[in-house]
């Protein structure tokens, strides 16, 4: 974005999954056992968040506007992300 021109004070990651911002944030200090097939080198999250400072936060999945480009939406959810993006 700087690159662009656009000055950034903070970088900010949201994520709607509370167990992946654990493993982002912690690295492998928050797999359990439920997630000890993950191998070592997708914890490459966790080094980029010290290493850039991005701070990762939560974000219910219903206010996910990149749903609307990624899922098919039905109703109230399509119309509001509809009018957000238009």
């Amino acid at each position: 974005m700087e690159a662009q021109g656009h000055k950034m004070d903070e970088i900010v990651f949201e994520q709607d999954n509370e167990r992946a911002i654990q493993m982002e944030t912690n690295g492998q200090i928050s797999a359990g056992q439920k997630s000890r097939h993950i191998n070592i080198r997708y914890f490459w999250m966790n080094d980029q968040t010290k290493a850039l400072e991005i701070d990762v936060t939560h974000c219910p999945t219903l206010s996910m506007l990149a749903d609307f480009f990624t899922k098919p939406l039905n109703g109230s959810l399509f119309r509001k992300f509809r009018d957000v993006i238009l």
